[in-house]
């Protein structure tokens, strides 16, 4: 494959990114708004100036090949050092403005909550939030909040809470099971999932017990949509405490069950290797001062 010296135009290394990000160019077509086509043309264009392949076929779609996925983790900073030098890292109002990459129920249950007093009194930071973009490119102005178990290749990632997992539920459901129920009497219910069943299997195991799933169990995107259910009587949730504590009340749940079993899984932030400048190390030093009081 021959190299050409005159640079892909920013389209062409946007759909390479939709579809690594993706793994097929039919969504990141329909992501970017084109034809599978054009992002085909977009990739090959790449391909053609990059001398070597970017993707190979998986499935029904694509998979980066070793150097494409090193490619597009240096475009993505690229881009990431771009957009981030417009206004040199300043918002409109004169702040120091840093972008964090969350999940959705991340932002609602924990970081939104808390916007206030990690901007400053008085502000002196602008905190975007990015979200569903916690694997974003990192930079001077950029930190992720990740889930996981940390030791992510390339980045530096620091704990923020520990996590505990004890089964919630509705006023209804806890009158039904009464004051003090066995572990085993919590399985004549739906078990509610917020992603996986990881965390019940987890859970049970640590009561002796094994989860076999039911068809009336159910999974959902978010742990806040998890909560959302269990507090609508759909069944029982594992809380994740303090990760979404305040929610509990103010969604009328209660602990069904007394045993509380670490979760191996905690939210990290993530940032680049290296030196980290001042906006930066600020927000860092006020997330984990809200993560102690959370757990206080």
């Amino acid at each position: 494959m021959t190299h050409n010296d005159e640079l892909p135009p920013v389209e062409a290394l946007q759909a390479v990114l939709s579809a690594y990000r993706l793994g097929s160019f039919s969504a990141a077509a329909a992501a970017l708004g084109i034809t599978h086509g054009a992002v085909s043309r977009r990739v090959a264009a790449t391909e053609r100036w990059a001398g070597f392949r970017l993707f190979g076929r998986h499935g029904r779609g694509v998979r980066a090949t070793l150097d494409g996925e090193r490619f597009a983790a240096r475009i993505e900073l690229a881009m990431a050092m771009l957009h981030d030098s417009r206004g040199t890292g300043r918002s409109d109002h004169g702040l120091d403005t840093v972008r964090v990459g969350v999940v959705q129920s991340f932002a609602r249950l924990w970081l939104t909550p808390r916007l206030a007093a990690l901007e400053g009194t008085p502000p002196d930071l602008r905190i975007e939030m990015e979200i569903d973009n916690a694997h974003m490119a990192l930079s001077d102005a950029r930190i992720a909040i990740r889930l996981g178990r940390g030791g992510w290749p390339n980045v530096v990632s620091e704990p923020l809470f520990d996590e505990g997992l004890q089964p919630f539920a509705c006023q209804k459901i806890a009158v039904e099971l009464g004051p003090d129920p066995a572990a085993r009497d919590l399985l004549r219910y739906p078990l509610i999932h917020d992603a996986s069943e990881a965390g019940w299997r987890r859970w049970l195991t640590a009561q002796a017990l094994v989860y076999h799933p039911k068809g009336s169990d159910r999974t959902f995107g978010g742990h806040d949509l998890a909560l959302i259910a269990a507090a609508s009587g759909m069944g029982i949730a594992l809380a994740r405490k303090p990760y979404g504590s305040e929610q509990h009340e103010r969604l009328g749940l209660v602990s069904v069950h007394p045993a509380v079993v670490d979760n191996v899984e905690r939210f990290h932030i993530v940032t680049r290797s290296g030196a980290r400048h001042g906006a930066i190390e600020r927000l860092i030093q006020r997330l984990q001062s809200q993560a102690r009081q959370s757990q206080a």
